[in-house]
């Protein structure tokens, strides 16, 4: 009888099991349905965006609708991408614990592996309800574009080049159009009768290398900015001089573009290297309406300190990182190229893992991004990412900080690394990351980054490395300085039982 019963109960079990699994991967086929389904309106958005970004437009209402429909974009591809992303690492982890598990009919551990697939599908639930909850957001929004769509057709076409999705963004400022608008409002703005004499002052604040340089760089290319200045100076970083007790700007600053033909007015744009109290700006105002090329009506400010928002006559410009999602749509477009991350679930879960390590810093994505560009396979992102994390993690140890973050409290050293190839093993740090303006871009290092991961640089005890040469205004050039650390034992990885991964060349 005691045979009986358990023969009952174990084909009670099996059948449960079995029914599970069968409604488990019919809700599966459901959700790549949702997700395809998911992928095709995010498709029919893109469209519109991007023939939007095409079009010149000027109307307020128009851009702030333009805003809302990218990052609406943004939103539902990072949620495409990452739902994916763990559809791909849950596979995965099926596919180890199956391995290492080998059960048989009668081992007890099912009832573990039941548990934990129930606990699984209670999950799963969850995020079948998130995706039907942005499938519903994305087709009403879409159902309401179609008056925009109208709209956006009016407006002229701006001259562009047929380039592929990431040239397109490799050369274009990504995803900071409503800021330039404003920007540009700004400027075009005239004066109320009787306060012609006024000068007009928005300052620009954010962290350092989020691109402020480059947003004021594309205002000034605008062809409504050139028509209404008749000259447009730029003042750089060390520009203010002391004469005695008297602080002013010389006559040496750039003249980045001068038009005889408009107004008898100019545009300043001043950079600052430190803070600035009241009675230094009260003096560099004096300087710019006095003696000057032509009479000055509005300035340009740009600081990472808050305490210039004092010297603004508008409400200053806060620039930050771009948000995940939004950063999350211009790595992947520059890593992967031409290559579609949709046919790439592995690549892409990869991907998203290093992209978080960035940690949305612009340079980090140029240079990343390049790389993995440039050799398109699973075992060297992998391999990638595993040092990528390691020393992101160990610089977040010894300084405190990201390495997006460094400033001059550990001499800006950056990073520390081990550097191994068919020369030997060597510790390297990277010091010093600066910037080179288009002027002297005749005198660059000849070593690049993608140099480094090559392996195919013998390690000297100093050397110049071109990090990354933007190829849009003002054209910067990132050049960082290696330096063969004096006991490279310090940095070696931990040893670990599992493999030696962390052992191997470094990528």
């Amino acid at each position: 009888m005691d045979t009986f019963f358990s023969a009952v109960l174990g084909d009670l079990l099996s059948r449960s099991i079995s029914f599970m699994v069968d409604s488990y991967y019919q809700k599966h086929q459901g959700v790549e349905e949702n997700l395809q389904c998911l992928h095709r309106l995010l498709l029919r958005i893109q469209a519109i965006v991007e023939e939007a970004d095409s079009r010149h437009i000027t109307n307020q209402a128009m851009l702030l609708q333009l805003r809302m429909l990218s990052n609406m974009m943004y939103r539902g591809y990072y949620f495409l991408d990452n739902f994916r992303c763990r559809i791909v690492q849950a596979h995965a982890q099926d596919e180890v614990r199956d391995h290492s598990l080998a059960l048989s009919s009668f081992n007890p551990l099912k009832q573990f592996c039941f548990s934990t697939t129930t606990r699984k599908m209670v999950s799963e639930v969850s995020e079948r309800k998130e995706l039907h909850k942005m499938l519903g957001h994305l087709e009403s929004i879409v159902s309401d574009m179609q008056e925009f769509v109208v709209f956006v057709s009016s407006y002229p076409r701006m001259s562009r080049q047929p380039y592929c999705s990431y040239l397109l963004l490799e050369n274009c400022m990504f995803g900071r159009q409503e800021e330039q608008e404003r920007v540009i409002n700004f400027l075009l703005a005239r004066h109320p009768p009787g306060g012609e004499e006024v000068i007009d002052v928005l300052p620009i604040i954010g962290p350092g290398r989020v691109g402020k340089s480059t947003l004021v760089e594309h205002v000034c290319h605008d062809e409504r900015v050139r028509k209404y200045f008749s000259t447009i100076v730029f003042y750089g970083l060390g520009s203010i001089e002391n004469n005695g007790d008297m602080a002013f700007l010389p006559d040496t600053g750039a003249v980045k573009y001068r038009n005889p033909v408009s107004g008898k007015q100019s545009l300043a744009i001043i950079e600052l290297v430190d803070e600035m109290d009241d009675e230094t700006w009260k003096k560099i105002l004096h300087s710019l309406r006095g003696d000057h090329i032509a009479p000055v009506s509005k300035i340009i400010i740009m600081s990472r300190s808050n305490k210039i928002e004092l010297f603004g006559t508008t409400k200053a410009l806060q620039l930050d990182f771009l948000p995940k999602e939004v950063f999350w749509y211009f790595f992947k477009t520059i890593a992967f190229g031409s290559t579609s991350p949709v046919e790439e679930p592995k690549l892409a879960s990869i991907c998203m893992d290093i992209a978080a390590l960035v940690n949305r810093s612009f340079i980090g994505l140029n240079v990343h991004g390049s790389i993995l560009r440039s050799n398109i396979c699973a075992q060297f992102w992998y391999s990638y990412l595993k040092r990528l994390k390691y020393y992101t993690d160990k610089h977040v140890r010894l300084f405190g900080e990201h390495p997006r973050d460094t400033n001059k409290n550990n001499g800006g050293l950056t990073y520390v690394w081990m550097h191994k190839n068919k020369h030997g093993c060597s510790g390297l740090a990277t010091y010093k990351l600066y910037q080179a303006s288009s002027i002297s871009q005749n005198n660059l290092p000849t070593i690049r980054s993608i140099d480094m991961v090559s392996r195919n640089v013998k390690p000297r005890a100093k050397y110049e490395v071109l990090e990354w040469q933007s190829s849009i205004p003002p054209y910067y050039s990132y050049i960082a300085q290696y330096e063969i650390l004096a006991q490279p034992k310090l940095m070696l990885p931990p040893k670990r039982k599992r493999s030696g991964a962390l052992s191997e060349e470094l990528v």
